[in-house]
């Protein structure tokens, strides 16, 4: 069990960082549509769309993290969410965008390099998680 408990603690960190990042876009949906448009990646009506349907991924991955029988999919999906985040930002970052990054709304938001560093080190974390998950550690 004491094995458990790095991966138990990682695993809630990145939870804990999802949930607070879906609730603060979930507090406003037209700044995180904003946002998602000032990374002009996407049209707006994707954009949108978006805005819409990521907080409440991230809410239901974290969630889903929890149970055992979704674990290892739940932790993919966190993954593959990041590895998105982590690709977003890169790009406007390289393209010396000037914008921050739109993680939490407006009052917490960082600025590319950041938000770019912290991105790399969530999904670390969440490889690693998943990793042990699937090896069942």
């Amino acid at each position: 069990m004491r094995a458990r408990v790095p991966v138990m603690v990682a695993r809630a960190v990145v939870s804990a960082v999802l949930v607070g990042a879906a609730l603060t876009k979930l507090a406003d949906p037209a700044e995180f549509t904003a946002a998602i448009e000032r990374y002009r990646l996407v049209p707006p009506v994707v954009a949108g769309a978006a805005a819409l349907y990521v907080p409440w991924l991230e809410l239901v991955l974290a969630a889903a993290w929890w149970r055992t029988r979704w674990r290892t999919a739940a932790g993919l999906l966190v993954c593959v969410l990041l590895v998105v985040f982590v690709a977003a930002v890169a790009s406007a970052w390289a393209r010396g965008l000037d914008i921050d990054c739109g993680c939490f709304g407006k009052a917490l938001d960082a600025s590319l390099p950041l938000a770019l560093a912290r991105n790399v080190v969530l999904l670390a974390a969440a490889a690693w998680v998943w990793r042990a998950d699937a090896a069942g550690k």
